[in-house]
């Protein structure tokens, strides 16, 4: 039961559509679509949806600290970040992300509860430990062992010169278990398998991504829909990826908000875009601020939108909080659809295009 205390009023219903691209790989060989994107998560609910995540590797000799420069990955001898730093037998690799669940009301208890709760975890090249084996730490404390289900796994096959693979797990009992206390505060990935050094080509990644999907009665109704999948793009070929399954009211204008993690798309190279239906996406601030254009979509950067303020920020509640992620993305925007320009009403499908011309 939601907590008693939340005040229920009247909302103007809306329907929300969202993805979550989970680990879409891109590599300098050739483009293909390995998993079809397919609906993961799939509910009306009034709530919303949270993304946090952060990157497993960073560039020695300091892998801990924070990069905030405009490097890319491939220059680097890349290591494990740990902040657990060793008190934690048995864990050789941990980032953090904090978890603020936003209320636009009143001051007071607060009025959500999770709903669902999807933990992705992947790199681009895979290490020597079982890559469904992880260890997830909620803000209760405490490693919990967790065996995911692979998404995509190249095995012996070399993607560019890479052997990436992506994995999920369904987490929602154990962040609802901490949410009998409270579902903010740090949560920790370790153990995340992935190489060491470099590739001799584009360089190493690995990186996990928490999605959260939670209701609060005081929130309109949304159509939140997860997909998840595993696809490659070349740095000469578009690939489309088609999803379907999520609704979106009949008349009016529709709202959406997108959310989506990848891999080796590096800050200095431009020449990359996501376009959902043909149109190509830039994510602002509310200030304008360019955070990802639409010719460098992919720019290793963590976004997410301010529980405060509620405009598209670089999202900084993590550890280690680099602004320069060298291979990670991860991010949630609120799209520019104005006239239902992109998104239509009555829309079950969409179109994602990925291209680069010189990204990889």
């Amino acid at each position: 039961e939601l907590k008693k205390l939340c005040t229920m009023r009247k909302t103007t219903f809306l329907k929300i559509f969202v993805l979550i691209f989970v680990f879409l790989q891109h590599f300098n060989s050739y483009s293909q679509n390995f998993i079809p994107f397919a609906p993961r998560y799939n509910q009306d609910i009034k709530g919303d949806m949270l993304l946090i995540g952060n990157s497993i590797l960073n560039r020695a000799p300091n892998p801990n600290t924070a990069y905030n420069d405009n490097g890319l990955n491939s220059n680097f001898n890349m290591q494990f970040i740990n902040i657990d730093n060793g008190a934690t037998p048995g864990v050789f690799n941990s980032s953090s992300a904090n978890v603020v669940v936003p209320n636009r009301n009143a001051p007071g208890t607060p009025c959500y509860k999770i709903r669902y709760a999807g933990l992705y975890w992947g790199a681009v090249t895979r290490g020597a430990t079982p890559i469904t084996n992880v260890k997830f730490k909620m803000p209760t404390g405490g490693y919990n062992d967790i065996s995911g289900t692979q998404i995509y796994n190249a095995g012996a096959t070399i993607i560019g010169t890479s052997q990436p693979y992506a994995c999920f797990a369904d987490v929602t009992s154990l962040v609802r278990s901490a949410a009998t206390v409270n579902p903010e505060g740090t949560y920790t990935l370790a153990n995340v398998s992935s190489a060491v050094g470099s590739n001799g080509g584009t360089g190493l990644s690995a990186g996990w991504s928490l999605f959260i999907v939670y209701e609060d009665p005081k929130l309109p109704t949304k159509s939140i829909t997860s997909f998840d999948g595993f696809s490659a793009i070349s740095a000469t070929s578009n690939l489309d990826i088609p999803v379907s399954g999520f609704r979106t009211i009949p008349t009016g204008p529709v709202r959406a908000k997108f959310a989506f993690a990848a891999l080796e798309g590096d800050r200095g190279i431009s020449g990359d875009y996501l376009a959902i239906n043909a149109t190509r996406i830039t994510a602002t601030n509310g200030g304008g601020t360019v955070l990802r254009s639409n010719n460098n979509f992919f720019n290793s950067s963590v976004t997410h939108v301010d529980p405060v303020t509620l405009q598209t920020e670089n999202y900084l509640n993590r550890n280690p909080a680099s602004t320069n992620t060298l291979g990670y993305d991860s991010g949630v925007f609120e799209i520019n659809n104005n006239g239902n320009t992109i998104i239509k009403t009555n829309d079950q499908s969409a179109v994602i295009s990925l291209q680069s011309t010189q990204d990889v």
